[in-house]
């Protein structure tokens, strides 16, 4: 006979049923354990003083909203009736106020009208100071004439061996302590600082134009008529130029002025003895006695742009007279 399958199954209810109980009995001592360890006396102080912030806190609530009513009662008064008189204790208060903040304006406009006081006073030292110096500088250059009046004399630049320009047509250069003096064919000059020499795009332009002319000079005739051209060669009496168009033309000898003649003779010497043609377009550096700074960066520049140059010191610090080469 076969047993039934509920026979053979194990009932864990008593077994579960322990468990339970040992884990009610662990709570609980847990619980005695706990309770037994809380100080009844500070538990209770706790209490009281959490209360006891909540009751003030509670005041100063009720303190800012009675302060916020009246403030409330007040504004609305004043809609109401606006020219109610204020009460003494306030307006004396707000009298207090303007006073104290009209003293604090009036020292800040007393302040800024000192300090444009001070600022006025300022530029005009400064201008002062602008003026004297100045006066410095014409009185030092005064006293230094008294010292050597032939140290200040105009200087009459000429070409060496003649009194006058003759065949040259240099452009010359003034190099003293502060930049140069460049002299154009106007008879007018600009002047470079020594430090703008380098990239200084007008004398850099002057320079390429020297370059480009250096075989040109000014041909003049008998008659004074003048022609801008180069010398290209002498067969007889005839002399053969040709202009900056590329024209040639033929002159007989005796159709230059004598000058002009003269430099037909150089032209030949030179060529006979295999030398560089005469030219009459190129630089002249007049050489101050602190401008050898300004000299140096000029002569770079040159130099880069194969222009020829030469140098003619200067013994003085007076004017220059180029009236020579001007009126040649």
């Amino acid at each position: 006979m076969k047993k039934k399958k509920a026979d053979l199954e194990v009932s864990l209810f008593p077994f579960l049923s322990i468990l339970a109980c040992v884990i009610g009995i662990l709570t609980l001592m847990i619980t005695a354990i706990v309770i037994a360890q809380i100080d009844p006396e500070a538990v209770n102080k706790k209490i009281e003083t959490a209360l006891e912030d909540d009751e003030e806190f509670q005041k100063k609530i009720e303190e800012r909203k009675k302060e916020l009513d009246d403030l409330r009662k007040e504004i609305e008064q004043i809609k109401k009736d606006p020219f109610k008189k204020i009460d003494p204790k306030k307006k004396d208060q707000l009298k207090e106020q303007i006073i104290e903040v009209s003293a604090q304006v009036q020292k800040v406009k007393s302040e800024e009208e000192q300090g444009n006081t001070i600022r006025g006073e300022v530029v005009k030292m400064k201008a002062d100071l602008s003026r004297r110096m100045k006066d410095l500088e014409q009185a030092e250059k005064e006293w230094e004439l008294m010292k050597n009046p032939d140290k200040f004399a105009t200087m009459v630049v000429k070409q060496s061996g003649s009194g006058t320009g003759g065949d040259l047509e240099p452009t010359f250069i003034e190099c003293n302590e502060k930049g140069i003096r460049v002299y154009e064919d106007n008879g007018k000059y600009f002047e470079v600082p020594v430090a703008q020499i380098g990239g200084h795009a007008k004398l850099k332009a002057l320079i390429q134009k020297m370059v480009k002319e250096a075989p040109y000079r000014t041909w003049r005739s008998a008659q004074g008529s003048e022609i801008d051209a180069r010398f290209i060669k002498r067969v007889g009496s005839n002399i053969t130029l040709k202009d900056k168009k590329g024209k040639e033309i033929v002159l007989k000898a005796n159709q230059l002025a004598a000058g002009s003649a003269s430099v037909v003779r150089k032209y030949e010497e030179a060529r006979n003895a295999k030398r560089p043609d005469p030219e009459a377009r190129y630089i002249i550096f007049l050489l101050r006695t602190k401008g050898f700074n300004s000299w140096n960066r000029t002569v770079q520049v040159c130099n880069s742009l194969g222009c020829r140059y030469g140098q003619l010191p200067l013994d003085g610090e007076g004017e220059v007279d180029l009236s020579l080469f001007l009126g040649s």
